[in-house]
C-alpha cells in the first residue's frame, strides 16, 4: 500500500507535479540556450577529418580558463561527483546549484565534450532537497524529494517519459520495501516534465534514430554476448584514457596553465574530428544516417578522439555528464561493428552497443536497455539481446574490477 497516512508523502505527490513543471521549464531554458549558443558558435561543423575551424582551439582554451577561474572564485572542490554518483547518494546541496549549473552551461557553450545530464541532475536534485528541507520531510524521506526532483528534470532528456523515472529509481538508494511508493512520484514528475518539454519543442534531447527493420533470431543472443564483451573493452579503454589524462594533468602544477593546455587539446581534437563536439546526440544521428560515407577508419578515430576529449574536458575542470557522450561512443561503435560484420543487423549492433557501453558501469541495466530499444525503435522481441549485451558488459567490467582488487590485496605487504 502507498503511505497516504504520512503527511510528507501526500505533500510529495503534490510536489511531483511542481517538480515536473520546474524540470521541464529548466530543460527548455538550459537545453535551448546552450544548444542555440553552441549552434551559433560552431555551426555546421561537418564530419570530414580536419574540417573544423582553427579558431576553435583558442576559443575552447579561453572557455576552460574561465571555468578554472570560476571554480576558484566559487571555491568549487577539485573533485565534483558525477550525475550518476549524485543519484546513487540522493544528496544534492541546493546551495551549489546556481554555481554548478552556471559552470556546466559555460562548459557546454565553450565546446566541452560532455552532456547536459549533470546540470539536469543538479537542478532537479537541488530543487527537491530545498523543498524537503522547508517542508520538513521526516527521516530519510528527503531522498524521495531529491530523486523526484531529478526525475522531473530528466523528463526533458529522454525519448520516453518513463525512462527518466526508471533511471532514477534503479540508481537511487531507495529501500526495496518502499520502491513502489518512491517511483510513483518520480513517474509523475518525469511525465509532467516530458509533456511540457515535448509539447513545446516537439522532441526530447535524446531523440529517436531510424535504422533498418530488425527481425529477431535466436542466434542473436550469442551475438549480443559478444557485443557485451566488446562494450566492456571499450569502457576499459576509456578508463585507461582517463587515468593517463589525469596523470598528465598532475604533472602541471598550475591549474590555469593546464586549463589552457587541456582546453586547447579539446579544441584541437574538435578541429580534427568535429563529430566529437558536445554531448553527441545529434552527431550520433549523423553517424547513423550515412555511415558508409564516413568510413570505418574515420569512425574508429572519432571513437578514440571522443574518449580523449571527454577525459580532457573533465580534467581541465569543465562540468558536464558522461551518459550521453558514452551513448554516442557506444552507438558509433555499433555502427562500426555493422560495417565490419554486415551480417550483424545494424539495429541490433547499434542498440546493443549504445546501451552496453554506458551500461557497463552504470548500475541501471533496465533503463539503459529501454533507452536503446526505444531510441532505435526495436520491436518487443528485440529487448532480449540488448539486455543480454548490457548484462554481459556489466559482468565483465565487474569481474575485471574484482580481479584487480584481489591482485592488489594479495600484493600488499603484510
Amino acid at each position: 500500500m502507498l503511505p497516504f497516512d504520512l503527511p510528507w508523502y501526500r505533500r510529495l505527490l503534490a510536489f511531483a507535479f511542481a517538480f515536473g513543471i520546474a524540470g521541464g521549464a529548466f530543460g527548455l531554458v538550459y537545453l535551448g540556450a546552450t544548444g542555440a549558443a553552441t549552434d551559433a558558435i560552431f555551426g555546421d561543423a561537418g564530419t570530414a577529418l580536419w574540417s573544423g575551424e582553427w579558431w576553435w582551439i583558442p576559443l575552447i582554451a579561453a572557455g576552460a580558463l574561465v571555468v578554472v577561474a570560476l571554480r576558484d572564485l566559487w571555491s568549487v572542490p577539485t573533485r565534483v561527483p558525477g550525475g550518476v554518483e549524485i543519484i546513487e547518494s540522493a544528496q544534492v546541496d541546493y546551495r551549489t546549484v546556481f554555481k554548478w549549473v552556471a559552470i556546466a552551461a559555460i562548459s557546454a557553450v565553450a565546446g566541452a565534450s560532455l552532456g547536459p545530464s549533470f546540470a539536469l541532475v543538479i537542478f532537479g536534485g537541488g530543487l527537491g532537497s530545498w523543498v524537503a528541507e522547508r517542508r520538513w520531510a521526516e527521516g530519510r524521506a528527503d531522498q524521495d524529494y531529491t530523486l523526484t526532483g531529478i526525475a522531473g528534470a530528466f523528463g526533458a532528456a529522454f525519448t520516453s517519459p518513463i525512462l527518466g523515472a526508471f533511471l532514477v529509481s534503479e540508481l537511487g538508494p531507495t529501500p526495496r520495501a518502499r520502491y513502489v511508493a518512491s517511483i510513483i512520484p518520480q513517474v509523475i514528475a518525469s511525465s509532467v516534465g516530458f509533456v511540457l518539454f515535448y509539447s513545446i519543442v516537439g522532441r526530447t534531447f535524446l531523440d529517436s534514430y531510424e535504422l533498418p527493420p530488425y527481425e529477431f533470431a535466436m542466434g542473436d543472443m550469442v551475438t549480443a554476448m559478444g557485443l557485451g564483451v566488446l562494450a566492456a573493452i571499450v569502457m576499459v579503454v576509456f578508463v585507461m584514457v582517463m587515468r593517463v589524462v589525469n596523470w598528465v594533468s598532475g604533472l602541471v602544477a598550475n591549474r590555469y596553465a593546464f586549463g589552457i593546455i587541456g582546453g586547447a587539446g579539446v579544441g584541437l581534437i574538435a578541429v580534427a574530428f568535429p563529430l566529437t563536439l558536445g554531448a553527441g546526440q545529434s552527431q550520433l544521428g549523423t553517424v547513423i544516417d550515412d555511415p558508409a560515407a564516413l568510413g570505418i577508419g574515420l569512425l574508429m578515430g572519432v571513437i578514440g578522439a571522443k574518449m580523449v576529449a571527454m577525459a580532457l574536458s573533465l580534467a581541465v575542470g569543465f562540468m558536464g555528464g558522461n551518459v550521453f557522450p558514452m551513448i554516442f561512443v557506444g552507438g558509433t561503435a555499433g555502427v562500426v561493428v555493422n560495417l565490419i560484420f554486415p551480417d550483424i543487423p545494424a539495429a541490433l549492433a547499434v542498440a546493443s552497443m549504445l546501451a552496453a557501453v554506458p551500461g557497463s558501469y552504470i548500475r541501471a541495466p533496465i533503463s539503459m536497455t529501454f533507452i536503446a530499444v526505444i531510441g532505435v525503435g526495436l520491436e518487443p522481441e528485440g529487448v532480449a539481446p540488448v539486455i543480454i549485451a548490457v548484462v554481459t558488459a556489466y559482468l565483465v567490467v565487474a569481474a575485471l574490477q574484482y580481479t584487480i582488487a584481489t591482485i592488489r590485496t594479495t600484493d600488499t605487504p603484510r
